[in-house]
């Protein structure tokens, strides 16, 4: 043998060595280029079942180094078709037929392997194109269907076909032609939809039909037919058509005023427009018998206007429906008859209505207790019957137009009645009111509109009132307490009255003057009696004219006694750090300044303006004391009493000053009272001044926050009568985006690590393996092929984002998308440039790797790991330790030694 054949030699048995190592993911081909032939139980009839562990084992050749009775098959695409627990396959239930080799995939997974995630085998199914088998053909047109053209928009082609087994779905639809004129076919989708329209033959006797044909091809590959085609044809039958009515609303006044005198044919266009000529008239509801047979299509309006109007005078609105079928010429279940209605609606106008004449009302002792607006309607009459339209239904309504601004009056319009014991003093005036009736009154069909117009007509009322003043009121004399001068005093409220001209009129026809001073009183309802000095006169004339010059007037004289008020009792806390304060001016009420203070531990003062001072005074119990107000005859008029003042002292509390910190959303909580300055009281409370709904007592969840800065009340109250003692903590959330990053392919001489990885917006970045993980992936760490990894975003402050996961590829050294990392020449000449056998990242992505190096006599040379100095020509073996080696070609084998990956060899020269 010469040298450099048996080097050759000597390289593949070497790689032979290698390459049986691998037991993992076997690839095998199945192929059934007929499913339709496979009959799995063999009892005559095909079901088009395999079984994948019978079709492995039956593979020519087939040497079953591995076990397949402790693993189970997986369809990692999903098809359906696959029973995993027995290995049965249904072909039929694969939509496609095969395009590509691995097309359908089929694993045969065991766990217990060492193989990666347990891929032990792997079949790929050919299934060869099945075109499917169309239904049999029937009829003089030998057409495999038959449907009406109404439900093509519900049709695929695939109705064609027999159900078990159905043709493959990724077949081509091609039309070939049709039996009659071309423009019948409209189109066809590849969905196996299709459109045609079929003419319409009037006066014919025949179906109208078309048969069109059509060919679905089904692709295969080798070594099955590359294809298969069937034929079939699907007749198309006409529907008939009754033609698209119309429908008129037609108002009385119209056919009076000639517009519908006349015959009319209801095949116009006008009516019936489009309808197939063979079919037959009908009328319902009309008994002037217009339609005389099934061929008579004309009619007179005005004679079936002029006998309603005769018969039924006042008929509101009433229907006329003329009726068009066409019988369908098929048996076809779906090619029904066809029936349109041509529809005539007479709306009767809505008669005018009036007020004869307006309506006078004066509001004295003589005045009716209401009035009915819809008794002022006069409805018009016609031929003894009365066209009236009652109030209070849908189509009617009352409307206040003009008059006073009077509420009670817009609000009882509404029902049409007026009580005008509600009105004693409304303004006088004239009122009008408006009663509408829409055309809604006549309708045929309810929420309808009429064709005709509604009509209103306006009701006037006019109402005259009597200004009652009231009776002359003298000598009232009043302690400025008694509630009847409390102030703001109503003047009126001291007027006596008759009791037969009703209540005081109050309102601008009436005003009040001051007999004192001559001047006219703005607001008599609101009357502020001045500050009262011991006792004060007041002398008031009251007088009411009408706009037609009616005059009415009341005197009203009285005195009031100054009330010495001490004020009321009360009891309040203070606080230690309070300012000092009158005593007076904390008795609720407006004490006078007459009166004598007594107090605690013998306190006492004839001054009513005593101070206490929260820092010296003493607490306790103070009395306040005023006299009596006597009149002329000594009468008491108003007494003098007495409050006390309780006063109770309480300690303020402290919230502390309050301060600015930044958070990390990362950090998801934090503790608010962690952030008090040590001055603050405990026992106080947090508000959220943002209303931001994170906090949660005193725990804030700033994970729940987005970036910004948000306010934190704390809130201590101590005593209520202490001031609120409150901080504020500026809390801003420091929220970093979700990085950007998308799966990721490295090669495997790449030597990739979590450094290599990449990722976008962030300042710098944490890895992790999961997405709980609390601790980040080191820089150095080794990438994993289809690892997913997690990455999140930090800012300048180290505040982390949410994570986001990607996935990690690692490509086979040899992979053709992997340029080869080994060069192919090494100069070891001490100049620093391509000194050494560069290995990349082969030793980072195989840590256990081994490499040797052989002359070209295919001794060994060199060997190396981990552990050992790259390749720089010299030998590291026993023989020739240290020996500097020649120029010349010298063949590597770099074993990954993971029990997965194949070894890679090659050559490179060594020059000196």
């Amino acid at each position: 043998m010469k040298t450099n054949q048996f080097i050759v030699y000597l390289v593949l048995v070497f790689f032979s060595f290698f390459n049986v190592q691998a037991q993992c993911n076997i690839v095998d081909t199945i192929t059934v280029c007929d499913m339709t032939t496979i009959d799995k139980d063999g009892d005559g009839i095909f079901d088009g079942i395999i079984n994948l562990y019978d079709e492995y084992n039956a593979l020519p050749g087939t040497i079953a180094p591995i076990s397949l009775s402790s693993g189970t098959w997986y369809d990692p695409n999903f098809n359906f078709a696959l029973d995993e627990a027995t290995g049965d396959l249904y072909l039929w239930d694969l939509d496609n037929a095969s395009r590509s080799v691995n097309d359908y995939e089929f694993q045969f997974i065991d766990t217990s392997s060492s193989c990666p995630n347990g891929v032990v085998l792997t079949v790929n199914l050919i299934l060869g194109p099945f075109e499917g088998k169309p239904l049999p053909p029937v009829g003089v047109n030998d057409a495999n269907i038959t449907v009406c053209e109404a439900v093509l928009s519900s049709f695929d082609l695939f109705q064609v076909f027999e159900s078990q087994p159905s043709p493959h779905e990724n077949g081509i639809w091609t039309f070939i032609g049709n039996l009659g004129d071309p423009s019948n076919f409209i189109s066809l989708s590849q969905d196996g939809t299709f459109e045609a329209k079929i003419p319409y033959v009037p006066g014919g006797d025949l179906i109208e039909f078309d048969v069109f044909e059509f060919t679905y091809t089904v692709p295969g590959i080798l070594p099955c037919s590359p294809q298969k085609v069937s034929n079939f044809k699907v007749e198309v039958i006409r529907d008939v058509f009754s033609g698209s009515p119309s429908t008129f609303e037609i108002c009385e006044t119209d056919v009076l005023d000639g517009l519908w005198d006349g015959d009319i044919d209801l095949r116009d266009d006008r009516f019936l427009a489009g309808e197939d000529i063979e079919g037959t008239w009908s009328a319902s509801g009309d008994v002037t018998n217009q339609i005389s047979g099934p061929l008579d299509s004309t009619i007179n309006l005005r004679e079936v206007f002029d006998y309603l109007k005769l018969n039924t005078p006042k008929y509101g609105c009433r229907e006329f429906k003329y009726k068009y079928k066409v019988e369908a010429r098929s048996t076809l279940t779906d090619c029904s008859d066809r029936e349109s209605e041509v529809i005539f609606r007479f709306y009767e106008p809505i008669k005018p209505f009036q007020q004869s004449q307006p309506l006078d009302i004066c509001l004295d002792g003589t005045q009716p207790a209401g009035i009915n607006l819809y008794n002022q309607i006069t409805f018009t009459t016609e031929n003894g019957e009365l066209y009236d339209y009652p109030e209070n239904i849908s189509c009617t309504d009352w409307s206040f137009v003009s008059g006073p601004n009077d509420n009670d009056i817009r609000v009882a319009v509404d029902s049409g009645i007026i009580d005008l014991t509600n009105l004693t003093r409304a303004d006088a005036g004239s009122y009008v009111f408006r009663y509408t009736v829409s055309s809604s009154c006549n309708n045929c069909l309810s929420g309808g509109t009429s064709a005709c117009r509604g009509q209103s007509a306006n009701i006037i009322v006019n109402i005259n009132t009597n200004l009652y003043a009231g009776e002359d009121t003298l000598g009232l004399q009043f302690c400025e307490t008694d509630p009847v001068v409390a102030a703001p005093l109503d003047l009126f409220s001291l007027l006596t009255t008759n009791g037969v001209d009703g209540p005081v009129y109050n309102g601008p026809m009436g005003a009040w003057t001051d007999s004192n001073t001559g001047m006219i009183i703005a607001n008599p309802i609101a009357y502020s009696i001045p500050t009262i000095n011991d006792q004060q006169y007041f002398d008031f004339t009251y007088t009411t004219i009408t706009s037609s010059g009616c005059l009415d007037r009341a005197n009203l004289t009285f005195t009031v006694f100054e009330a010495y008020q001490s004020g009321t009792s009360n009891t309040i806390d203070v606080c230690d750090n309070s300012s000092p304060f009158s005593l007076i001016s904390q008795l609720t009420g407006t004490p006078n300044t007459n009166g004598i203070w007594s107090g605690p531990n013998g306190f006492s003062s004839l001054e009513a303006n005593v101070v206490f001072d929260p820092m010296t005074s003493e607490a306790g119990v103070y009395t306040y004391t005023v006299p009596d107000n006597i009149n002329a005859s000594g009468t008491t008029m108003c007494s003098g009493n007495q409050a006390t003042l309780t006063v109770t002292l309480h300690q303020s509390p402290n919230a502390g000053v309050g301060g600015s910190y930044a958070v990390c959303q990362s950090d998801l909580q934090i503790n608010l009272i962690d952030y008090l300055d040590q001055s603050a009281d405990l026992g106080g409370t947090f508000s959220d001044l943002n209303a931001t709904g994170a906090l949660t007592n005193n725990s804030l969840a700033v994970s729940q926050l987005s970036q910004g800065t948000y306010n934190f009340q704390y809130e201590i109250q101590g005593h209520t009568s202490c001031a609120l003692s409150t901080s504020v903590l500026s809390i801003t959330i420091e929220e970093v985006d979700v990085p950007t990053t998308t799966n990721q392919t490295f090669c495997a001489i790449d030597g990739a690590i979590i450094n290599d990885l990449v990722a976008m917006g962030g300042v710098d970045f944490n890895w992790y393996d999961t997405a709980t993980s609390t601790i980040p992936l080191s820089h150095g760490t080794k990438l994993i092929d289809g690892e997913d990894y997690y990455v999140s975003a930090l800012n300048h402050n180290n505040c982390e984002s949410p994570r986001v996961s990607m996935a990690v590829t690692i490509l086979p050294a040899d992979h053709v998308d992997c340029n080869s990392c080994f060069k192919d020449g090494v100069s070891a000449n001490g100049d620093n440039e391509n000194d050494e056998f560069d290995l990349c990242g082969l030793p980072i992505t195989f840590p256990n790797f081994e490499i040797s190096i052989f002359n070209r006599y295919g001794v060994v040379v060199y060997k190396g790991n981990k552990n050992t100095p790259l390749f720089k020509g010299d030998s590291n073996v026993s023989l020739t330790l240290g020996k500097k080696l020649p120029s010349g070609i010298y063949f590597y084998v770099f074993d990954p030694r993971d029990g997965v990956t194949k070894s890679l060899q090659g050559n490179f020269y060594l020059s000196r």
